[in-house]
């Protein structure tokens, strides 16, 4: 029985699944896997237009997992590696101490028989 009064706890990566949860964000997400890329050039691989790309693109950002630079009247976003090592990081511990609770539980069972 899970208590009505556990106080919700608010993790650092948060906002990555907040911002990844979208569809077209984890689409232009992607994209910027492949190398980096300019509003102009993610607005015609995704079925929004660039105004909507810039608003994606600063969600992305804000939660770190996309960097900008300027270029000439251009800015060129990029995945930031630190974002992405953050998130990484996040999963991998994650799942460590996962596959390490089912491995116990596992264990307990095969020897409880």
């Amino acid at each position: 029985m899970v208590s009505d009064n556990l106080p919700f706890v608010v993790t650092y990566a948060e906002p990555v699944f907040k911002a990844l949860a979208d569809p077209t964000r984890r689409s232009i997400f992607e994209l910027l896997g492949d190398g980096p890329r300019s509003v102009v050039d993610i607005a015609r691989a995704v079925p929004i237009s660039r105004p909507a790309v810039s608003q994606h693109l600063k969600v992305l950002k804000d939660c770190g997992l996309v960097s900008v630079r300027p270029a000439g009247t251009r800015r060129i976003y990029r995945l930031d590696p630190d974002g992405v090592r953050a998130a990484r990081d996040y999963f991998d511990k994650f799942w460590t101490t996962a596959l390490a609770a089912y491995a116990e539980a596992v264990n307990t069972t095969m020897e409880e028989r």
